[in-house]
């Protein structure tokens, strides 16, 4: 999505952007299938090149992955086959290494073979937006020549850019702190959505993918504790893609929408009383943002550098590293509604003042610029 949002953006701003990308349906297929044709797309003013991906050995990559996110240690054969059989495209690469004196690049993210086997390919012409975490894939040797070879790196954070500088031999000169841009002339409709989802009660929100990695399961736990302790009619509303996980004793409190369109995910983060973020893997965090510019304040987790940076510069939300901290803050915001609406707008303005779109593709007009 942040890739889609930038292509778009920069297009209308003026720039000549393609996309290039695989024939890979989602995030959560197999990405060994080739689920869209190859061949050259125009969507919503940017051409899409669409790129077949090779056979891989899944077996292998889960085995070696399944070491890596419960932080076992992996041989250096073991990381040059995780990167072998990571979803990868002979085609796309092929293209970058004929045109490479014809375009500047942009790769995003760091981790997939899109940008791990094709930016060594044009260097020289690469800017790279790693979004990156403090997570085991940042430590493995593949990776850390991909950072130290591009010509340029573009962070979202200022949590996010140090860390890098402090994994990798990185020159500061070519590191940019840009941030991420999020659309800030949207305003939800909290009524209409309330009454499209028979939502009356006050609700907790949660938007984006629920996965382990993101944390989600420890939202449910927590606030399946702070319903056991404080029964009434709060609920928490999910977002999203993937699974959930609900069990049957939490379906009374646990409202799970599924992906939601545009307007009507404008609408719930309007309709919120307050959005959680408990993801300590986070380059950015549209989703705190998105919720800022309804004036909806956030709790998110300490744990992640980059949100609690966002929450401590803007005063736009708090913080939770347990449970009781979250129960503290939950209640908090709860009760005292003046506090929130003034978290909620604190938040707003630190968007509106920092992350707005026009703001955003200048930043990279004048970085891409440097790269011609």
């Amino acid at each position: 999505m942040v890739c889609r949002k930038l292509a778009e953006a920069l297009s209308a701003d003026g720039l000549d952007v393609e996309v290039l990308t695989t024939c890979v349906k989602d995030f959560y297929a197999d990405w060994g299938d080739n689920f869209y044709r190859e061949g050259t797309y125009h969507e919503n003013g940017v051409t899409v090149r669409r790129f077949g991906v090779r056979r891989r050995n899944k077996r292998l990559f889960d085995s070696i992955n399944l070491k890596l996110m419960n932080r076992l240690p992996v041989s250096a054969a073991e990381e040059q086959q995780f990167v072998e059989e990571i979803v990868r495209s002979d085609a796309l690469c092929a293209f970058i290494a004929d045109n490479r004196r014809s375009y500047s690049f942009v790769f995003i993210p760091y981790m997939f073979g899109t940008t791990c086997w094709a930016l060594p390919l044009c260097p020289e012409r690469s800017l790279l937006i790693p979004c990156l975490h403090d997570e085991p894939y940042a430590y493995m040797r593949p990776y850390r020549a991909v950072f130290e070879s591009a010509a340029g790196l573009v962070f979202l954070s200022r949590p996010e850019m140090e860390l890098a500088l402090r994994l990798y031999d990185l020159d500061p000169k070519r590191c940019h702190l840009v941030g991420g841009g999020v659309d800030t002339e949207v305003t939800g409709d909290a009524t209409s959505f309330r009454a499209k989802y028979k939502l009356p009660e006050p609700f907790l929100l949660y938007v984006g993918r629920r996965e382990p990695g993101k944390n989600t399961p420890l939202l449910l736990e927590y606030f399946s504790r702070f319903k056991r302790r404080y029964p009434g009619e709060l609920k928490l509303v999910l977002a999203g893609s993937g699974m959930a996980g609900l069990s049957p004793d939490s379906a009374a409190d646990i409202v799970d929408l599924g992906f939601l369109s545009e307007d009507d995910k404008c609408g719930a983060y309007a309709a919120a009383s307050l959005v959680c973020q408990p993801s300590v893997h986070e380059s950015f965090s549209l989703s705190i943002m998105e919720a800022w510019v309804q004036g909806t304040p956030v709790l998110v987790h300490a744990g992640c550098g980059v949100t609690s940076d966002h929450c401590t510069t803007s005063n736009g939300g708090l913080c939770f590293r347990d449970y009781d901290e979250f129960e503290e803050c939950v209640s908090l915001l709860l009760g005292d509604g003046n506090l929130a609406r003034q978290m909620g707008a604190n938040g707003r303005r630190y968007v509106l003042n920092s992350f707005s779109w026009p703001r955003i593709t200048q930043r990279y007009v004048d970085i891409l610029r440097g790269l011609s």
